[in-house]
């Protein structure tokens, strides 16, 4: 049985705790014309104190709840502030943006063969809507989406990397790649990747970040930010995004979708759990 569809991004409006502190510390900082509003974690135990709702309460949760999935105040979001995000320990930013999630462009869907062995492929769902993130990348990289997408030859270096980030704090990514052109010098290429399964949203603020450790960790490579999305119509879609500084600069370069084909030998060992 497929997962059932939720909303890649939750309205938050029956939050009693995280709206009303945002809403407070924006309508204090916000001036009209301004690009960003900044405030730090003092300002929002500030708030908690004031609204009489410190309790109990961690104050760094209340960016971390409201930057990804939970769409930002009305207020906010009324001003043009779709993108909440850390600066740096204890540093917040209201960014203007068009909007937090990421759009999945649609073109032409790429039939592939799925070449994932079979002792892997037997223990992953058939229904590709029901993979998780790390299923996702193993799969894609067995059947080499990211060669075929970014014309390179591409290894793994990591996954599931967590580090701290200059003027970003912690950046978490789900895997770093590396790929080689054919040339002589073969220097690598950095690609930044972020997973993401059926019902999570392709995020600005994550990649932002991933770009941002990409510069910290590996400066003088050229960097190709990318994210692998599954979807429920079991579409793999591969986006590449410029190297952008800000949310509201970041684009899609170029994106694809795939739809991966189990030969028979396959579909006869692979079933749904």
């Amino acid at each position: 049985m497929a997962k059932k569809r939720r909303s890649l991004q939750s309205h938050g409006r029956r939050s009693k705790v995280y709206v009303p502190v945002l809403t407070l510390i924006f309508r204090r900082r916000y001036r009209p014309r301004l690009q960003q509003v900044d405030f730090s974690l003092d300002d929002i135990r500030a708030a908690l104190v004031e609204l009489k709702l410190e309790r109990g309460r961690n104050p760094a949760d209340v960016v971390y709840r409201m930057r990804s999935r939970t769409v930002l105040p009305d207020v906010i979001r009324r001003a043009g502030f779709h993108v909440l995000r850390a600066i740096g320990r204890g540093k917040y930013r209201f960014e203007r943006a068009q909007g937090t999630i990421i759009d999945i462009p649609r073109g032409k869907v790429i039939q592939a063969l799925d070449l994932t062995p079979l002792p892997v492929r037997r223990l992953l769902p058939q229904t590709l809507s029901l993979i998780d993130e790390q299923g996702l990348l193993s799969m894609a990289s067995y059947c080499k989406l990211l060669d075929h997408f970014t014309g390179l030859t591409v290894f793994r270096l990591r996954s599931h990397v967590r580090k701290s980030v200059t003027g970003v704090g912690q950046a978490e990514l789900d895997e770093v790649d590396v790929g080689v052109a054919l040339r002589d010098d073969e220097i690598p290429v950095v690609i930044p990747i972020e997973a993401k399964a059926a019902e999570e949203p392709v995020n600005r603020v994550q990649i932002i970040y991933q770009i941002a450790y990409a510069r910290q960790y590996f400066p003088g490579h050229e960097i190709r930010p990318v994210c692998l999305k599954i979807d429920y119509d079991n579409l793999i879609h591969l986006l590449e995004f410029n190297v952008a500084d800000t949310a509201a600069e970041l684009r899609v370069l170029r994106n694809a979708s795939y739809r991966l084909k189990l030969s028979e030998s396959q579909a006869r060992f692979v079933r749904d759990p």
